[in-house]
């Protein structure tokens, strides 16, 4: 289901998430970020690990560039022992398509702020409402 107006916050550096998420690092991330991911959602657990790893100690990702963060960080995040030395996803069209709505399901979650800058876009790790614990 998508989100609605009153679902969406926009602060005043540009900064859009869901109403009721927070700011977090690196670390309180990737400590909370699976109790707010549905079962079902388990599949953007390499996208979660990759933005984790990207992120500066503020929790940010400034110019986020999707080819170069799906053939770098999300391929790291994939790689598993049985693949070839050097081995990296293959950025297309396709996966364009599809890394864009992973993202923003990541931002309904509540799990991830976003802003434009320029040509490109910044995100930040956020949790949803309470205290992320």
């Amino acid at each position: 289901m998508a989100m609605t107006a009153d679902q969406i916050t926009s602060d005043d550096d540009g900064w859009g998430y869901r109403t009721g998420a927070r700011f977090v690092t690196p670390a309180e991330w990737e400590k909370h970020r699976d109790e707010h991911l549905e079962r079902r959602h388990y599949y953007l657990q390499p996208l979660t690990e990759a933005l984790a790893a990207v992120a500066n100690t503020d929790g940010v990702v400034v110019d986020y560039r999707p080819h170069e963060f799906y053939a770098g960080p999300l391929s790291d995040a994939m790689r598993d022992e049985d693949d070839e030395p050097g081995w990296a996803l293959v950025y297309d069209r396709f996966t364009a398509m599809v890394l864009s709505v992973l993202v923003f399901e990541l931002v309904e979650a509540g799990l991830l702020a976003t802003r434009g800058n320029g040509d490109s876009v910044d995100y930040r790790l956020t949790l949803p409402g309470g205290d992320g614990a």
